[in-house]
């Protein structure tokens, strides 16, 4: 049960952060266009954070639990630690998950790299780390 409450945390930290990020990235975008189609044009930011944040919420608290779900199913807790972490192949695992999405992401939206890497480090380190000691608590 600890590890599914550790990975619910994990990614309601997660969506804080991809709530930031998405709200920053909208501000960033012309309100013309393929936006308009989802909200309108006289919404203030302010307000079009709100479905922002609660589908990042529903999302990412969903992805924690399935990972909470996957070091319970893995057995993960009885594998031998290292770098901090409890269990050096679920870290493992949280990393390559989180350099997955990078590349793409690199490659189509090269302008704002700095922010897709901060958020691969902190899915890393909320998932490879933070979850995994809670977890093991």
């Amino acid at each position: 049960m600890n590890a599914l409450i550790a990975g619910w945390a994990a990614g309601y930290a997660m969506a804080i952060a991809t709530t930031f990020a998405l709200v920053f990235l909208l501000t960033r975008v012309s309100r013309t266009g393929w936006l308009d189609r989802f909200f309108a044009h006289e919404a203030p930011f302010a307000l079009v954070s709100v479905p922002i944040s609660i589908g990042a919420t529903l999302g990412w608290t969903m992805i924690g639990l399935i990972l909470g779900a996957f070091w319970l199913v893995g057995g993960f807790e009885s594998k031998p630690g290292a770098l901090g972490s409890p269990s050096w192949q679920f870290t493992l695992v949280a990393g390559a998950m989180a350099l997955l999405p990078l590349p793409p992401l690199v490659i189509f939206f090269r302008r704002y790299w700095w922010l897709w890497t901060t958020m691969s480090i902190l899915f890393a380190g909320l998932f490879g780390w933070f979850m995994p000691l809670l977890a093991k608590r």
